[in-house]
């Protein structure tokens, strides 16, 4: 893998230099160039800038520098600690880092003491230009003007004293706006890791919010009332903890949520003033960084609470103690939804038809959003159910997330500890801290429990007491969590048929069906199919790149005609095949897929021609057993029993066909 690595930055950098030479020596603008460096060269070339000097080409005077020093007096004090912070990740491996102001003037130097005496023959140095003029293409100079991170990699550099190394460079700007400097990070080619930018750039950023806190410091004239009213201000409770395990400083945000009574808990030790946090105590004194799951309880108050541990260094890289963060479980929850898109995005006004009986569905489903009781969704597979959900969740007075949860897409080991959450060390492999399950992140929200009929029974039972008692336990735990989300379960199957077989659980059948909304399926709302191809065809076209603007009678003749077994999901597929094999801009008859259209002439033939009950029985069982994915979906499609369809079968000869 090293040699990879090594191959792959050999040829980056040939390629660089060749682009390098083509436009130093012969005026060639090499397409390889990245633009931005592009147009580096040519003001360097613009302003004369010596591609081949041996060294800066200007070093300020000790009375000019002690005038910038000066001037920049706060920046330097600001960033020199995230400069040495940023050293200690990166120490050893060849790396300089350096400040300089707005005008390329470096102002902070540092490094591995080697690297740093062989840089300074080049005259890198504190006092030392590193603009464009004077140091030609470089991630310092080109910052100042382009105004955003840059990152200079080896040939890129307009002058070939630079061409081994890749610079990392961001600006820092000011309260104002105002660029204050530039913070950069260099080292031979081979040695920078794709993230050094990154690291860069978060530098920058800690040394502008610290510029904002010295400008608010400099107001008050007493600092330590600055530290506790910026402490004060933060949703978040905080304490300082030392090495040791004592209480160094708290807000009283911290005071509120870890329940604590005593006036003055400074120079106490924390496993001892507050008992539920003895682990991220033993976690303190080690120095791990980590996030903790804790449950403080004081009488009847109880809080469940996330620690974040921050361990913090003295300049001698030695443990100094930690910084705790405590939040209310659920803004974590908050945090991880909008990061992981646990949103609904559709609305009634999104789901697509004006079929009586769809309108009618659409109604219920508005109605049951103003409640708070638990909704039913019956349908086939691809009607829509989730469609509705989430419509229902945006319609009602839930400003949660909507979790969706697909009960027989997990595998059966895990569904319970997924929808419930699991307790640290409650099985090989788990989180060590445990987690939280999707019932815990749909707090004051929606859960949609999908495929609803495929859960286990023993769970339906767990599920059952979740609903009547509002509160879950997760595995390998023993204490209640409370909830507070409202449930919409859907499934595609018959619940009674299932109640009456012993698949499912009757009295969670009761708790579930409080209001039920029947989806019909799209074979019974063909009137819908205009407009649902006016609303996905654009889509369908835009997605594959075809300029598609209509579809033949014909086609809409044929698909009306079709019975859709895989609803609006296979109307959507069928557009979607269609238009990518469509070769004018209409969607004609040739473009259908052949299964749309056999069927469409066999109902063409049944409206011409009289045939036997037998026939038709035969062709239906037929149909089912190519569309559905099982014996259980074909004879619920069909309406009879199983029992019934294998005799059928046989009768018809219809056995040996494969499901």
């Amino acid at each position: 893998m090293v040699q990879k690595v090594k191959s792959y930055n050999e040829n980056l950098q040939k390629e660089l230099l060749k682009g390098w030479e083509d436009f130093v020596h012969y005026g060639k603008e090499d397409e390889s160039v990245r633009p931005v460096v592009l147009q580096s060269w040519k003001r360097c070339l613009a302003q004369r800038t010596d591609p081949f000097i041996d060294e800066i080409a200007r070093i300020l005077t000790p009375e000019e520098f002690a005038l910038v020093e000066a001037r920049k007096e706060k920046l330097i004090r600001i960033a020199r600690p995230f400069i040495n912070l940023l050293y200690q990740y990166v120490a050893g491996t060849g790396f300089v880092i350096f400040l300089s102001d707005e005008q390329g003037v470096v102002l902070l130097l540092t490094g591995d003491e080697e690297i740093l005496r062989i840089n300074r023959k080049i005259n890198l140095m504190e006092g030392a230009i590193w603009t464009e003029q004077e140091a030609g293409t470089n991630a310092v100079g080109t910052a100042i003007i382009e105004q955003r991170p840059m990152q200079i990699v080896g040939g890129e550099h307009f002058c070939t004293i630079h061409h081994g190394i890749t610079c990392s460079g961001s600006p820092i700007f000011g309260v104002d706006g105002e660029l204050e400097g530039v913070i950069n990070m260099s080292a031979n080619s081979e040695n920078v890791h794709p993230h050094t930018l990154g690291m860069v750039v978060a530098s920058a950023k800690a040394i502008e919010n610290q510029l904002k806190i010295e400008k608010a410091m400099e107001e008050i004239s007493n600092a330590n009332i600055i530290l506790n009213s910026t402490l004060e201000s933060v949703p978040q409770g905080i304490l300082n903890v030392s090495v040791r395990g004592e209480i160094n400083q708290l807000n009283n945000r911290a005071r509120k949520l870890l329940l604590i009574k005593e006036e003055n808990v400074i120079g106490m030790l924390l496993k001892d003033t507050i008992p539920c946090m003895v682990n991220v105590a033993k976690s303190v004194q080690k120095g791990l960084a980590d996030t903790m799951e804790v449950t403080c309880e004081d009488g009847d108050a109880m809080e469940n609470l996330n620690i974040t541990i921050h361990p913090y260094y003295n300049n001698r890289k030695e443990y100094e103690g930690s910084i705790l963060i405590v939040q209310k479980r659920e803004r974590v929850f908050d945090l991880v939804n909008k990061i992981t898109g646990a949103q609904a995005e559709f609305s009634f006004k999104s789901i697509i038809g004006k079929n009586e009986n769809f309108m009618k569905a659409k109604e219920i489903a508005a109605t049951a959003a103003t409640s708070n009781s638990t909704v039913l969704l019956l349908g086939e597979s691809g009607t829509g159910k989730e469609l509705f959900a989430q419509a229902i969740h945006n319609a009602s007075k839930k400003k949660g997330p909507f979790i969706a949860v697909n009960c027989s897409a997990i595998p059966r080991s895990l569904i319970e500890s997924e929808l419930f959450g699991y307790e640290a060390g409650s099985f090989t492999g788990a989180n060590r801290n445990g987690r939280p399950g999707k019932f815990e992140r749909a707090q004051h929200g929606t859960i949609f429990l999908d495929e609803i009929g495929d859960m286990p029974l023993d769970l339906q039972a767990i599920l059952l007491r979740v609903l009547q008692e509002k509160e879950i336990v997760r595995v390998g735990g023993y204490r209640p969590i409370p909830i507070d989300a409202r449930v919409i379960a859907a499934t595609n199957q018959d619940l009674v048929n299932r109640v009456k077989e012993g698949a499912f659980r009757e009295d969670l059948f009761f708790r579930l069906n409080v209001i039920t909304v029947n989806i019909p399926p799209l074979r019974e709302r063909k009137d819908d199919i205009p407009l649902l191809v006016g609303a996905l065809l654009p889509q369908v076209t835009k997605n594959s790149q075809k300029n598609i603007t209509s579809i033949s009678t014909g086609a809409m003749r044929a698909l009306k005609a079709y019975d859709w077994p895989g609803n609006v999901r296979e109307l959507e597929n069928v557009l979607e095949r269609s238009v990518l094999l469509a070769e004018g801009n209409q969607l004609s008859v040739n473009d259908l897929p052949k299964n749309v259209l056999d069927l469409t002439h066999q109902i063409e033939e049944r409206t011409t021609k009289v045939i036997t009950l037998q026939e038709a029985e035969k062709m239906a069982i037929s149909h089912a057993l190519e569309q559905k994915k099982s014996i259980v979906d074909a004879s619920t499609a069909l309406g009879i029993s199983r029992s019934t369809l294998y005799r059928k079968m046989k009768e018809y000869g219809l056995d040996q066909m494969e499901m």
